[in-house]
């Protein structure tokens, strides 16, 4: 057995082993990559023949697609040229037929208008001569025109201005309303100051209660509505409409007399000059009661009616209209068509409109000395005095 392996020394089994299984996977590893190196040639071959393919069958198919259209396209073109000649040709026709029967209805007409004509043009060679003649001059109409423009802007303040310096007038009271107390009526006063509003015509200006000419604002209780038919109360948007454009200003008033109330009537001007009244037409607050041609604020009225500013904006009467419906509703309802209630509470008797804000509410004790009346002239000669918030 010593002498074997002696005799096998130097030729090494494992290595030998080891050596050809390593030689023989590296062998197969290379076929195996070959393998698929040779199957993604083929892969990427058939793909560039698929896409030859589809580029040839797109393009054959473009340039059938082309051809299709185009010849459509000509088709249209041919049908709306022959459609356009069709069209011109029936225009001319039927224009030349119109025109035939206009010239043959015209002719005797023509004719027979031809001798006035020629007296017309006779007539009119005499009118220089005429003209000539004529005492009104073309200066004539340029004065007069200037004239109508001087009395359309300066119109409200000559109304204004042609009393100042005239005396204070005395009225006393009426010896049949013995509740109505003599006042003066100044004329031409001026108020100047602080100012806040009472109402949408009425503010106090320096402690003078001062309501504003040629305006009127909508009764407090007066229904209005908006343009999608909702009711709101104008008459508050009123009033906050002239504290907002008299409120941190000062505010000069003429004075042109008093109301019925015993108001001083005046046109008052902010500080920057704009008239409170014009501003207040000018936004859709309140109404204007010169509506005259002549009237200064009826443009102003016009513009917000037009712009449906404020009040303009729906359905809306003006407020002396709306107190002549009220009063004709109210005498529906009460005694013998006499609507003014007349109320006595403790030791005060007083007297309330249709158009009163607690109208509604107030009853009429007979037991307590309530009347009816059918005009104010009755209930004061009764000894009852307005309510303050009729």
């Amino acid at each position: 057995m010593f002498g074997w392996r002696r005799r096998s020394e130097g030729f090494e089994w494992k290595e030998y082993v080891r050596t050809t299984v390593l030689v023989r996977r590296a062998d197969r590893q290379r076929r195996l990559e070959d393998a698929r190196v040779a199957a993604i040639e083929k892969v990427k071959n058939v793909a560039d023949a698929g896409v030859d393919a589809g580029r040839a069958s797109a393009s054959a198919a473009k340039s059938g697609l082309f051809c299709l259209l185009s010849f459509i396209g000509e088709v249209l073109a041919d049908i709306g040229v022959a459609t356009f000649w069709a069209l011109v040709r029936g225009v001319t026709f039927a224009w030349r037929v119109v025109k035939d029967a206009m010239i043959a209805l015209l002719t005797p007409l023509r004719e027979a208008a031809q001798i006035p004509a020629e007296a017309a043009r006779d007539k009119l060679k005499l009118m220089p001569d005429v003209a000539r003649k004529s005492p009104i001059k073309a200066h004539h109409l340029i004065s007069a025109a200037l004239f109508l423009g001087l009395v359309y802007v300066a119109g409200p303040m000559l109304r204004s201005a042609d009393s100042i310096g005239a005396p204070t007038i005395d009225i006393p009271a009426n010896s049949a309303e013995p509740s109505e107390q003599p006042h003066q009526v100044t004329i031409s006063t001026e108020i100047s100051g602080p100012a806040a509003a009472l109402t949408g015509d009425t503010m106090r200006v320096d402690g003078t209660l001062v309501r504003l000419d040629g305006i009127e604002a909508p009764a407090s209780a007066q229904p209005c509505h908006r343009a999608n038919g909702r009711l709101w109360n104008c008459a508050s948007s009123a009033r906050v409409g002239l504290n907002r454009i008299v409120r941190g200003r000062k505010i000069t008033c003429t004075s042109s007399g008093q109301d019925s109330a015993g108001r001083t009537l005046a046109r008052c001007l902010i500080d920057g000059g704009e008239d409170v009244a014009t501003e207040l037409v000018r936004g859709g607050y309140v109404f204007a009661t010169d509506t005259s041609f002549f009237g200064s604020l009826r443009s102003a009225e016009n513009a917000a009616r037009e712009d449906k500013r404020g009040i303009w904006q729906g359905n809306v009467m003006r407020p002396q209209d709306w107190r002549e419906q009220t009063w004709e509703a109210a005498k529906q309802d009460s005694p013998d068509g006499c609507p003014i209630k007349g109320i006595v509470r403790a030791s005060e008797k007083i007297y309330a409109l249709p158009w009163s804000n607690a109208y509604a509410n107030t009853r009429v004790r007979p037991e307590r000395g309530g009347r009816w009346f059918c005009s104010e002239d009755d209930a004061k000669a009764a000894g009852f005095v307005a309510w303050e918030k009729s």
